[in-house]
């Protein structure tokens, strides 16, 4: 086998750490394929550790002892999530966006890959300290930006329809009032979908008063399972029934759709 030098050992750390976040990888694993030392190893690790810190492309944590080893952790630069967020909140801003019926359309920006990455960067190191076993969302428009938050927690992602398909096998079934239309609507998920005792985070692209999130709550219960969190892109000013841990990333300040004028802001819980 020919010698492998520093640069391709960086080349392969680095990618098979980006690609598999929050996965504990044993030095011994990098080793093996490597044929390195794991006094290099370590040298390289703490090369692509202060990589990754000074362009704000994540962090590596390294775990002590003979089961221990590293793992990427997703995050961004303070400074470069202030800088995201302004560019959201003035996006979102533009007056056009205001539908009839006084709704804000944000269609482009849930499904825009760019966005929703830096938005689940931002959940991560936000819910970081949670002993997350799932993340769990509604169809449809919070799908996207689920996705990636379970992705980069390297979870299951698990999602409540409203509607049971056949090809579930057995579900649950609850109905919640919204609070976006305020009409009784129905919860369905497949028995199978979560394990008993787990712990669910919650990710949704907007929320009003929260009734999706206690209809959420109420669906885990009957799988014995809890909700430990919940993170939406949006949320209005509206006082939320939320009784978890609720993280938005953006405020609606106001929604003025007969003169056009939509403010929104910054979470100050998200930023402090």
């Amino acid at each position: 086998m020919p010698k492998i030098g520093k640069s391709e050992r960086l080349i392969f750390i680095t990618s098979t750490l980006v690609q598999n976040p929050m996965k504990l990888f044993n030095l011994t694993f990098f080793c093996d394929k490597l044929s390195c030392a794991k006094s290099t190893l370590s040298e390289d690790i703490d090369l692509i550790s202060q990589i990754f810190e000074q362009t704000g492309q994540g962090r590596l944590e390294t775990v002590s002892g003979a089961a221990g080893g590293v793992y990427y952790i997703p995050t961004m630069k303070k400074e470069d999530e202030i800088e995201f967020l302004n560019f959201l909140k003035n996006e979102l801003q533009n007056p056009e966006r205001i539908v009839s019926g006084g709704f804000v359309y944000i269609n482009d920006i849930v499904f825009n890959p760019e966005v929703i990455k830096k938005a689940a960067r931002i959940f991560v190191r936000l819910f970081l300290e949670k002993e997350i076993d799932y993340i769990a969302t509604v169809e449809a428009k919070g799908i996207a930006l689920a996705s990636y938050v379970a992705q980069y927690f390297n979870k299951p992602l698990v999602v409540a329809r409203n509607s049971s398909k056949f090809t579930e096998g057995s579900t649950v079934n609850i109905s919640y009032i919204s609070g976006t239309t305020g009409k009784i609507e129905t919860m369905t998920m497949a028995k199978k979908a979560i394990k008993k005792g787990a712990r669910v985070l919650f990710i949704d692209d907007f929320m009003r008063g929260g009734g999706t999130v206690r209809g959420m709550k109420d669906l885990l219960s009957e799988f014995e399972s809890s909700l430990v969190g919940v993170g939406v892109l949006i949320a209005t000013k509206d006082k939320k029934s939320v009784d978890v841990d609720y993280k938005s990333l953006l405020i609606l300040e106001k929604l003025d759709a007969e003169n056009k004028r939509i403010t929104f802001s910054i979470n100050p819980q998200v930023i402090s």
